[in-house]
């Protein structure tokens, strides 16, 4: 029953680092989208030419993506979840402010200084949401690795002492039927039945 305790623990400390890495994954991929996006708005932005935007429009399809799977994972931190809301607002902020980058550019209309000082203010804090975010998962991934390590050494103790356990009775059991078997013998002997073999 111990080792079943230990090893039901062990997989669910697996599971739990299976799950942080999966969200850190998630939330790096938001960032690389918005800065695909960012990418294509740039260039389009100093060229005016279209096939500049191939990265924004991946980014725009990708963020969302990323948002809807990062928000999937069931984060159960209260924390991680007001940073992946927080990133949620910063996102859209973001997003939003390249959208009308883009189509002001299509109309003419040249991105100035004050935006791009917006532009860079939303995407700085995307980077430290997402920035916090992880350094917060890799430091419970380092707990839950330390967790893993104590859970699987547990399991080991307990499989060593079932296995002697499993010895002694085993070993107990033959002496004891042996007795049994050697004292059925003196007393058939002494009463003078014979013995069959």
């Amino acid at each position: 029953m111990a080792s079943y305790w230990s090893i039901q623990n062990q997989m669910n400390h697996r599971e739990s680092l299976s799950q942080s890495r999966r969200s850190v994954t998630a939330v790096k991929d938001i960032l690389v989208a918005l800065l695909d996006a960012e990418t294509g708005n740039r260039g389009y932005q100093l060229t005016g030419r279209e096939d500049f935007l191939e990265p924004y429009k991946r980014g725009v399809r990708e963020y969302s993506k990323a948002l809807v799977q990062a928000e999937s994972l069931g984060v159960h931190d209260k924390n991680q979840q007001e940073r992946l809301a927080g990133l949620k607002v910063a996102v859209g902020q973001v997003m939003n402010h390249l959208k009308n980058l883009v189509e002001n550019r299509r109309r003419g209309i040249v991105m100035t200084q004050q935006q791009i000082v917006t532009g860079k203010a939303y995407m700085d804090e995307c980077r430290k949401i997402v920035k916090d975010f992880v350094q917060y998962e890799e430091n419970q991934v380092e707990i839950k690795n330390k967790d893993l390590t104590r859970s699987s050494e547990t399991t080991v103790i307990f499989i060593v002492f079932s296995a002697l356990a499993a010895v002694v009775v085993t070993a107990f059991s033959i002496l004891k039927c042996g007795l049994t078997l050697s004292e059925e013998m003196s007393w058939k002997k002494c009463s003078g039945i014979k013995i069959r073999k």
